[in-house]
């Protein structure tokens, strides 16, 4: 099956810019103005043309392509994912959706109590592994990260360092390579700092002391992860730095009647 799309769109040049522009804009036509956007970034990313972020290993050439969409536009972003998933991969059956709702019915339920709240954060560990074992059967796909501003510090880090690593570590410890994967990050809006933003240790917040320590379930996945600054209770989306470590951010405007 690989024969059939590997050496798909593998440069940039006028006839690949040409072709899958003009499939996108036929699926979203009120959003023409972001598609070149998003077609020269996948392009530069699969010709080998933009080098990765992060010290672990900077400038090394790169095929993957991160975009983090951010917008109201889900069903924009929905069609724009899936028309990639059967252009550049072959067919939709390439696509996969990733979101944190569908770990729990009970997502926006504001009587949440300490043992739902605990769930969440198994639920947000679930996330990232639930990425890295997608990643790991299949990379050459489309991968449309869903609810990513209410991940946990923990699954925000995670994607973080597999943009400058170009892998992801399993629950297990083993490592899946991303290869020419599509990875898409989106969110609504990352304006407010959100609870799930929260580090992978924190001291709790209810007056006890100091030595009670609440960690969430997927320290494992990254023991290289600093945990000892208090600044990280307040750090969000903007802090990780995740937005400057994608290859491109979309805005998905709202459009006007």
């Amino acid at each position: 099956m690989e024969t059939e799309y590997v050496h798909k769109f593998r440069e940039l040049n006028a006839e690949n810019l040409t072709t899958l522009c003009t499939a996108l804009e036929k699926k979203v036509p009120w959003h023409k103005d972001i598609v070149p956007e998003i077609v020269s970034t996948i392009l530069k990313c699969r010709s080998g043309m933009i080098r990765r972020k992060g010290k672990l290993r900077d400038g090394e050439p790169k095929e993957e392509a991160w975009l983090f969409f951010q917008g109201v536009d889900v069903q924009a972003k929905d069609k724009i994912a899936k028309e990639l998933a059967r252009l550049v991969f072959g067919s939709q059956n390439s696509f996969v959706a990733i979101e944190l709702s569908s770990f729990s019915s009970t997502r926006a339920d504001s009587t949440e109590d300490s043992r739902s709240k605990r769930s969440r954060d198994q639920q947000s560990c679930s996330y990232i592994e639930r990425f890295a074992e997608a990643v790991s059967s299949n990379p050459h796909r489309v991968f449309f990260i869903e609810d990513v501003e209410q991940s946990d510090y923990c699954s925000q880090m995670g994607f973080k360092r597999a943009i400058e690593r170009g892998r992801i570590s399993k629950a297990n410890g083993e490592e899946a390579v991303l290869s020419d994967a599509i990875i898409i990050l989106s969110c609504e809006s990352f304006s407010s700092r959100s609870r799930a933003c929260s580090p992978p240790a924190k001291l709790k917040s209810d007056g006890s002391s100091e030595e009670e320590i609440v960690a969430s379930p997927c320290v494992s996945l990254d023991l290289n992860m600093s945990i000892d600054d208090e600044s990280l209770e307040e750090q969000s989306i903007h802090d990780i730095g995740l937005l400057e470590s994608v290859d491109r951010r979309i805005v998905f405007k709202i459009q006007e009647l």
